[in-house]
């Protein structure tokens, strides 16, 4: 997956590249500063960093990044990244400088199943591996790991994922907006979710898993669509989201809320840089995924 930028007088183009698709967003320079918030899915209860299994911290002792440089060999000189558009990226770069491990490791990167699948790896063979991972993901359910601490706070603290809109949309549609202020999860509701979709990958879709899991709890449900009914035919939505556990759940469950008061919704998957760059010109309505105040500030900065 690859984003590229173009700018020919004052449009600008963003081509993105997914695997055999390419979708081309075009728009004024200036149209790309506007996006607007709608509401805040999970508040101040996200993290991200550097994690290895327990069984490392144990055995190797070591509890935070700095720990990393005198163990190098024992993760092969290696920390297992997704992609090279995701904001974690962009910060893990900033973590090998400020704690002085470039001499020591390599960022790999590749994509959210890679490195789960070299995590599920490591884990079974008892193997060190240091990764990038985030919370709420079912991973840190499924496996006993670590947050390293971050005594430089490069990844900074606890953060909050919430929901933006292309510019104009909030104005536009007054029960999307409403929908979307109601939308927002307790911290063990979201972990729910994506132990729910986790554990039953085998045999549905995620698509499938969110629909049972919305029938499982209809009390959420009924917060999240208070004082709105079915109507037909509300409109066209497309939902922007990157490839990550938490964007996929959060994400397919709006998509069936939406649905069952009267949208026809589209699920859109593209690297970060091209989802906010869609978003701004228009191309994206919505985005369940915006992790602030640092993993997505890149963004925030261009585009908000």
């Amino acid at each position: 997956m690859k984003t590229e930028y173009l700018k020919i007088g004052a449009v600008a183009i963003v081509i993105a590249l997914l695997g055999a698709g390419i979708y081309l967003f075009v728009g004024e320079e200036t149209d790309a500063e506007k996006i607007e918030k709608m509401g805040t899915v999970l508040e101040n209860g996200a993290l991200c960093g550097l994690v290895v299994p327990s069984y490392t911290a144990e055995q190797l002792e070591i509890s935070s990044i700095s720990d990393l440089n005198g163990h190098a060999s024992d993760f092969d000189n290696e920390i297992i990244g997704i992609d090279a558009g995701a904001g974690i990226t962009e910060l893990t770069n900033k973590a090998i400088t400020e704690y002085d491990l470039s001499g020591n490791f390599t960022l790999i990167t590749s994509s959210e199943a890679a490195m789960l699948a070299a995590l599920d790896a490591a884990y079974e063979s008892g193997s060190h591996i240091v990764v990038t991972l985030w919370d709420p993901h079912w991973a840190t359910g499924v496996y006993d790991l670590v947050f390293l601490e971050d005594p430089q706070l490069v990844y900074g603290e606890a953060e909050s994922i919430e929901s933006w809109a292309r510019p104009g949309l909030k104005a536009e549609d007054p029960v999307l907006a409403k929908i979307m202020e109601q939308y927002f999860y307790e911290m063990d509701e979201f972990s729910g979710l994506l132990a729910y979709i986790e554990s039953n990958k085998e045999s549905m879709s995620a698509g499938e898993a969110t629909q049972n899991w919305i029938e499982q709890n209809p009390t959420i449900k009924e917060r999240w669509l208070d004082g709105v009914e079915y109507q037909e035919g509300r409109g066209e939505i497309t939902i922007g989201l990157v490839d990550w556990a938490c964007a996929t759940g959060s994400s397919n469950v709006l998509k069936h809320l939406l649905e069952d008061v009267g949208y026809s919704v589209t699920l859109m998957s593209l690297d970060a840089g091209a989802m906010y760059a869609g978003l701004a010109y228009g191309n994206i309505d919505l985005i369940t995924t915006a992790w602030v105040p640092l993993t997505h500030a890149q963004y925030m900065e261009r585009y908000a």
